[in-house]
């Protein structure tokens, strides 16, 4: 990353923010999914719906049907099943970009296919999910004027406020041998009152370096579950700390 890259990055964290105060006293964890394997759809929706949880789901368009890191991904039967059952579906961009990287005018009409896609199908969505977690000012503007809210990665519990602008996720990834790690976030969480964002891509019980066993994300679920916190998608969420 250059110099001005970094520059417009630290004046993305900074400003341009859209503060959701996190005043319920209560915990909340969302399980979201980028890229979306078949997997994701499969196990992990089924996994979720086993804890009366419900997850959000990160589409691009152009991934639809297709394999990618080997993956076998979404179909656009998965995409209804998902919403038939409460998932949320959200926006990663219609061809898996990276935002830093993209002009304003590819940005909007990258967006402008994705929702084109969803439009097609009869998906409706509101949120968005950064690809890679890479944006920068403008990007991170233009985003803001488009979504309800955008979610980045950076990790750990969000606590007192969170910035709709630019939602931290925190890895759930086998590869990290991270189920301590989570639990620890989701103790934290429930103490707190704070929100804790989990993303992964597949789920399988051979996954690659972006994904998580069924273990890992049942044990992420059984903490949740255990720590009294809800555990709703993020657009939910958001409503839960609004009302």
């Amino acid at each position: 990353m250059g110099l001005t890259q970094k520059l417009s990055r630290f004046a993305a964290r900074h400003t341009a923010n859209r503060w959701l105060p996190l005043n319920k006293g209560r915990g909340v964890v969302s399980f979201s999914f980028d890229d979306v394997p078949a997997s994701a759809c499969h196990q992990g929706a089924m996994l979720l719906e086993l804890y009366q949880a419900r997850g959000t789901f990160y589409i691009c368009g152009s991934l639809t049907d297709g394999v990618e890191q080997n993956q076998p991904c979404h179909s656009v039967e998965d995409l209804r099943r998902l919403l038939e059952n409460e998932h949320e579906i959200g926006c990663h961009t219609y061809s898996h970009t990276n935002c830093a990287n993209a002009t304003p005018s590819f940005l909007q009409e990258d967006w402008e296919r994705n929702q084109a896609f969803f439009k097609q199908h009869g998906i409706t969505n509101h949120g968005f999910a950064f690809p890679f977690g890479a944006y920068d000012l403008g990007s991170k503007l233009a985003a803001s004027k488009r979504f309800a809210y955008n979610r980045i990665t950076g990790g750990g519990t969000q606590t007192g406020r969170a910035d709709l602008s630019a939602l931290r996720a925190q890895a759930l990834y086998s590869a990290n041998n991270n189920e301590d790690e989570i639990g620890a976030l989701i103790k934290h969480t429930a103490s707190e009152g704070g929100w804790l964002i989990l993303y992964s891509h597949e789920v399988s019980e051979t996954p690659g370096p972006w994904g998580a066993t069924p273990a890992l994300l049942e044990s992420a679920l059984q903490t949740a579950t255990q720590e009294s916190c809800q555990i709703l998608p993020v657009h939910k969420a958001i409503d839960f700390f609004l009302s």
